[in-house]
């Protein structure tokens, strides 16, 4: 009985110490989504496992998928047989579309090996690229934030023996921690296949959860090693321009006077690895014309409506400012930067001298940091009544902490908010959170 004892805890520790370490590829690939290179041959596929329709059988299609990287690239390949490939299916191009009609393949990717937060890239027959950003371990209504996007290439075949691709993702587009020359991430690999509404994935997940296919705490802990941070560093300028020209007759009315207006903008936009594991964004005089429009919606509430962040300034870990107090109530609100709302969900846009944020992981430490400023704006209140609107210039700042503790599924932190406006009007916020599990 005293041996049994003794040797449990040597028995649990194997067992939470089960890291599949992940090979460098040996040679050069083609990235043309069929892997069957000479490299590709020495990477042994992952076992996986039917997640449903009827958890724990062998998929009903021969699913081969590989994991390698190489000095630029961290590299996904899956060899998709399919004993009917006149039935695979592609209903949408859509990109970030996510439609169920499609098949699909791709991994989530924990890259700070956090158990909360994650990323996936994912592709379809046709090359589609749908990536997105997992939050709050998956739990909840919608855990999944198809604003985020990155850099990173997808390459898909298909032939009579089924359909065959490739992922890609730089280093430089992902964040991650490295201890001792190792970087320790978490792994969900998968394939549907959309006539059967089957998965076939990899570790194996029991289907006990509503998003358990893309929960970051069930991953599979993978080592990576010899990999040299890359620093990522983006810019995106841009410019404005247009003229006016309009006519008015003179005094005596006998000739017309011909009055030119011409308006410029010029801004940009740069993101920029300070490490590997923490991330400036930078903006200056900022213009969110690229931004696509929200879903439309009708408010029969006398309260406003709630929309999602889209702006690409803001989706960087984004989940590391979210403080929430239930439901769609948020001690930070990023949207209430940069556009006022007239009255009747009627936003018009507040010009943003500049900001930055950043966000990363230092530790168990989650960070981010940001400081925004605008300007004052002018906005006519409608075409009925002739009254003009004046919304002072405001300065926006967030710092937000948190700390797993105890368990990587439990942390405890703090949020400090302030808005501060040109005619002394201010407002602080400060705050206390915590998930114990």
């Amino acid at each position: 009985m005293l041996f049994i004892f003794l040797i449990c805890p040597i028995l649990l520790f194997a067992q939470s110490d089960n890291i599949l370490v992940i090979q460098r590829l040996t040679g050069p690939i083609e990235f043309d989504g069929l892997s069957n290179e000479p490299a590709w041959e020495s990477i042994p596929p992952l076992p996986v496992i039917m997640y449903q329709p009827v958890y724990g059988k062998n998929p009903s299609e021969k699913t081969e998928i590989r994991i390698a990287y190489n000095d630029d690239y961290l590299f996904v390949s899956g060899r998709l047989y399919d004993s009917e490939p006149q039935k695979i299916q592609v209903v949408s191009l859509e990109r970030d579309g996510g439609a169920l009609g499609n098949d699909w393949f791709g991994i989530v990717l924990d890259s700070f090996d956090d158990n909360e937060n994650a990323f996936q890239f994912f592709t379809t027959p046709a090359g589609n690229r749908f990536d997105a950003a997992v939050i709050n371990d998956a739990e909840g209504d919608f855990p999944i934030n198809i604003n985020w996007n990155s850099f990173w290439d997808a390459a898909s075949v298909k032939n009579d023996k089924g359909w065959f691709a490739e992922i890609r993702v730089p280093w430089s587009s992902l964040r991650f921690q490295r201890k001792n020359d190792q970087i320790k991430m978490g792994v969900i690999a998968w394939r549907y296949i959309a006539r059967k509404n089957e998965f076939a994935i990899f570790p194996n997940i029991p289907p006990n959860w509503d998003w358990g296919f893309i929960k970051p705490s069930q991953a599979q802990d993978i080592s990576l090693s010899n990999i040299n941070s890359q620093s990522l560093l983006y810019i995106t300028p841009y410019l404005l321009g247009g003229t006016a020209q309009s006519s008015r007759t003179n005094e005596s009315e006998t000739r017309y006077n011909f009055e030119s207006d011409l308006s410029k903008e010029l801004g940009l936009d740069l993101k920029y690895g300070i490490t590997s594991n923490l991330t400036l964004d930078l903006t200056l005089n900022t213009d969110f014309a690229q931004v696509e429009s929200d879903d439309p919606q009708v408010n029969l509430t006398r309260f406003s409506l709630f929309f999602p962040e889209k702006r690409l300034f803001f989706q960087e870990r984004d989940d590391i400012f979210n403080f929430t107090f239930g439901g769609p109530t948020k001690l930070f609100y990023s949207r209430r930067i940069g556009l006022f709302d007239i009255g009747d969900d009627d936003y018009r846009q507040v010009p943003i001298i500049g900001g930055l944020r950043i966000t990363g992981r230092i530790g168990k430490w989650d960070v981010g940091l940001l400081e925004m400023q605008t300007t004052e704006a002018r906005f006519e209140e409608s075409d009925e009544v002739d009254s003009t609107i004046t919304v002072p210039s405001e300065n926006f700042g967030v710092a937000r902490i948190r700390k797993q503790v105890f368990n990587p599924y439990s942390y405890i932190g703090g949020i400090f908010t302030s808005r501060v406006g040109k005619s002394d009007n201010s407002n602080y916020n400060l705050g206390f959170d915590g998930s114990l599990r």
